[in-house]
């Protein structure tokens, strides 16, 4: 088939911290994503289509209206990640149908970030059209994706290509964008965690009439990794240490769980100039170490709990 008349889709990921552009001044900043996004592509020779589903206009009692984007891959510069595959032409036009109408095939008119929002939008069409996510060789109709957009390249994947011969079947990949902790956080499985820290954090700038800037940022993943280093499950507090013998207060800073008062509160501290001077990035690269030694160590023990087991029922 003649390129331009095969039809191909292309999803779309972008990560927290893609830039964005204005599609009509594209030398225009935006700024960058908070939470990523994910989208999709329908072309046709030269009939090409972006579609996406956002935040539109307030309502009245809080929230905002489902808004269908069709600029998106105009916006994002250089996602993390885009499939394309070839894709019939029944599946294109369902694709295109959804996209023009979404809530007439059961996408909600009110934008939710947690159950309607982009991920939940690009499904419904991949749905709509047949491409369904697989997992041990079974289809899931109706699967809705994951709440962060970049968690969804392994259910992209999944996707049986239509054509699996195509040559215009491809995966595109870009490095993950700079980020700052809260972008960071939003893909982190320590949300919560991320998020006392953060409060902390801005808790202790306004007690010292300080705004927020990079050295919090910085702070905040520090403290995360001090964290979870010495296995607290939560950050009630976070306080800089008092005047030492020379007088110098705040050369500590503690992450504290439990009542600070309380003998059986636990506590983790590291030199304040040392948090507030790591970069955000190395403070990310560090926790995922962190947790995947930790998981490495449940599962050590997870076996050896299963072994035990084994022998005691070869005993008994």
């Amino acid at each position: 088939m003649d390129k331009n008349d095969a039809y191909t889709l292309t999803v779309y990921v972008a990560a927290p911290g893609t830039p964005m552009v204005n599609p009509e001044q594209p030398n225009e900043s935006r700024g960058t994503s908070l939470t990523g996004h994910m989208y999709l592509e329908t072309s046709h020779g030269a009939d090409v289509r972006s579609a996406g589903w956002q935040p539109g206009d307030r309502l009245p009692g809080g929230g905002y209206l489902g808004d269908p984007a069709t600029t998106d891959t105009s916006t994002y510069v250089a996602p993390y990640y885009a499939r394309t595959i070839e894709i019939s032409e029944e599946q294109f036009n369902k694709i295109r149908e959804y996209s023009a109408d979404p809530v007439r095939y059961g996408l909600d008119a009110k934008y939710d970030a947690f159950s309607n929002s982009c991920t939940d939008f690009t499904w419904g069409a991949l749905n709509h059209a047949g491409l369904h996510a697989k997992a041990v060789g079974i289809e899931f109709k109706n699967f809705e994706g994951v709440i962060q957009p970049a968690r969804n390249v392994p259910h992209i994947q999944s996707i049986e290509a239509p054509f699996p011969d195509s040559p215009l079947n491809k995966e595109e990949r870009n490095p993950l964008p700079k980020q700052t902790f809260e972008q960071w956080l939003y893909t982190s499985n320590d949300q919560a965690l991320g998020g006392q820290i953060s409060r902390g954090v801005a808790a202790l700038d306004a007690s010292h009439g300080r705004t927020p800037d990079e050295a919090s940022e910085r702070m905040c993943g520090s403290l995360f990794c001090l964290a979870k280093e010495n296995g607290l499950s939560r950050v009630d507090h976070v306080l800089l240490s008092q005047a030492n013998e020379q007088g110098h207060a705040g050369t500590n800073v503690f992450v504290v769980q439990g009542d600070p008062s309380d003998p059986a509160h636990l506590r983790a501290s590291m030199p304040t100039a040392v948090a507030v001077q790591t970069p955000v990035h190395e403070s990310m690269e560090q926790a995922q170490h962190i947790s995947q030694s930790q998981q490495q160590v449940a599962m050590q023990e997870q076996s050896q709990v299963q072994e035990q087991q084994a022998a005691v029922q070869r005993m008994g």
